[in-house]
């Protein structure tokens, strides 16, 4: 089973548990159809163009992903421009459609992520017609985490609203 491990570098691992009134298989194709991930992909300030996403959904399978800050406030206390690009080049390491997606993704030591980080997607059937999305991921260190986290709960609650519209 693929889930992220602490290490010695990184040792926290996000857990967040979110349910979704979609079914399953609608809540899964917003994690693999491009189109669908560029609509919430990407924590609030940014934006995710669906030219800059692929994904090739299979076991070796990319899941690359272009996040564009779009934020001034967020890019003064980042000190880097508007239109600052964010790459994820993740790789599908684990895929049972519509419960299971997996990906692992290389360190960025640039950018804090000291670890290859996993990423586990789990989607459970919650009863009439709803989805319980269990999301493990990391290892972050403890400068990264709270960042990780607050990304992921922004990006769910935009997937939310895209499900509910």
């Amino acid at each position: 089973m693929n889930r992220p491990m602490p290490t010695d570098r990184a040792s926290r691992i996000l857990e967040i548990t979110r349910v979704f009134d979609a079914p399953r298989e609608e809540v899964f194709r917003f994690f693999i159809e491009p189109d669908l991930i560029a609509q919430w992909w990407g924590p609030d300030g940014f934006t995710t163009p669906a030219g800059q996403v692929a994904v090739d959904a299979k076991v070796g399978g990319k899941h690359h992903k272009t996040m564009v800050l779009e934020s001034p406030e967020i890019a003064a206390g980042m000190g880097v421009a508007v239109g600052a690009e964010f790459p994820d080049a993740a790789t599908i390491i684990e895929i049972s459609p519509p419960g299971l997606l997996v990906l692992s993704s290389e360190p960025q030591p640039e950018m804090g992520l000291v670890e290859r980080t996993i990423t586990r997607i789990e989607l459970h059937e919650d009863g009439r017609g709803r989805t319980r999305v269990v999301l493990v991921d990391g290892p972050y260190n403890d400068m990264m985490a709270p960042h990780a986290e607050a990304g992921w709960t922004q990006q769910l609650r935009k997937l939310d609203r895209h499900l509910a519209g």
